[in-house]
């Protein structure tokens, strides 16, 4: 210090050069993330409203959608994909990373979800799925099957609970007043070995996500191959329409009070129960394809769509894909209800949920903080 009155003390001169230096470098940063922002493949109007954390999210999802894009048969796919892709599938695309990061999600999902496409991008898909069905969304990531050759894919078929900021009126909620909606996840694991530099294989799971439909919501009249039962809890008809006297001989009053396990191919047994376990679960379920078995002999090849209501009844739409005449390798119900293990059946119909099941969660619960025990 020199005594002159202008004179300034070294400790608030470095003061005045840190803050200096931090504004330089701050100015630095914000056109960095500017350019980037403008570089990822979104609206100007868009990018120009993300945030600094937002816009590093969503980089990194971009590089592993273009480092997907170039491996393996993708980079061969030259065809030009526009919105009637999207009308087309009934449900929107999700591609997980191993680790359960959603890499990409298609632009409708908003519409079906009330959640953006920027919003769940880069983010964990646990933090958007119901608590009790983490372990199974784990097992699903899990590369349980070893892939033979590059490119190979694995299928997986599962039901998943997902939040919804929809209202029953289509009005958009916040995220916080969320309810949980059921899709039905069908897709493969594929896998990729990884690009030079010694990057490791790339895994990812492509899945086409399609939200299961309320009975209150749908369209009449159904289509000729299309047919609506009520049943029990322990899926026993108590009702079903005319329509199946159509496509399987029967009529309705046939089957009242019979069990829809009676009527299923007895190889398909396992499956259909697998089904019903995730319906009493979750709510809602989309079963595998199983084969119904006809009246006069054969079978139809059918899939089903069922929702629980107030814990009381379930409601299926089962939809006929195919029928298979009678012959000598066919099952008719006399001779498959002689072959159909009725014990384990009965095992499952003890073993259902009941009304104070922790994930036997209806379509519109609120999403709790925690699974309650």
């Amino acid at each position: 210090m020199d005594g002159r009155p202008g004179a300034r003390c070294p400790p608030e001169l470095r003061r005045e050069r840190s803050r200096d230096a931090a504004r330089s470098r701050r100015s630095r940063e914000a056109e960095v993330f500017f350019q980037l922002a403008r570089a990822l493949p979104f609206a100007r109007g868009v990018s120009a409203h993300l945030d600094k954390a937002s816009i590093m999210r969503l980089t990194i999802s971009y590089l592993r959608v273009r480092r997907l894009l170039a491996a393996g048969a993708w980079a061969a796919v030259a065809e030009e994909v526009d919105g009637c892709y999207l009308q087309a599938l009934g449900g929107f695309v999700m591609v997980l990373s191993e680790g359960g990061d959603m890499i990409f999600l298609s632009e409708n999902v908003n519409r079906l979800l009330g959640l953006s496409q920027l919003e769940l991008i880069g983010h964990s898909v646990f933090d958007f799925v119901h608590p009790c069905d983490h372990e199974e969304l784990q097992d699903v990531l899990s590369p349980r099957q070893v892939l033979r050759r590059r490119g190979e894919r694995s299928g997986r078929s599962f039901s998943l609970r997902m939040k919804s900021t929809l209202s029953g009126r289509g009005r958009c909620l916040n995220l916080k007043a969320a309810s949980w909606k059921v899709l039905h996840c069908a897709g493969h694991m594929r896998s990729y070995a990884g690009g030079g530099g010694g990057d490791p294989p790339l895994r990812c799971l492509v899945l086409i996500c399609e939200p299961i439909p309320h009975p209150g919501a749908i369209e009449t009249p159904l289509g000729s191959g299309t047919v609506l039962s009520r049943h029990s809890m322990d899926m026993k008809f108590t009702y079903c329409d005319e329509r199946i006297g159509e496509v399987a001989g029967y009529s309705p009053q046939e089957l009242l009070g019979c069990s829809l396990y009676e009527y299923v191919h007895a190889l398909d047994s396992d499956t259909l129960s697998r089904s019903v376990h995730t319906l009493l679960s979750k709510g809602q379920a989309v079963t595998s394809q199983y084969r119904f078995l006809a009246k006069r002999g054969g079978f139809l090849w059918a899939q089903t769509q069922a929702t629980v209501i107030a814990n009381e009844a379930i409601v299926c739409l089962h939809f006929v894909l195919r029928y298979r005449g009678g012959g000598t390798s066919m099952c008719t119900r006399g001779e498959h209800a002689k072959n159909t293990d009725a014990e384990s059946i009965q095992g499952h119909e003890r073993g259902r949920p009941c009304n104070g099941h922790p994930c036997a969660v209806p379509c519109n619960t609120r999403v709790p903080s925690v699974c309650s025990t």
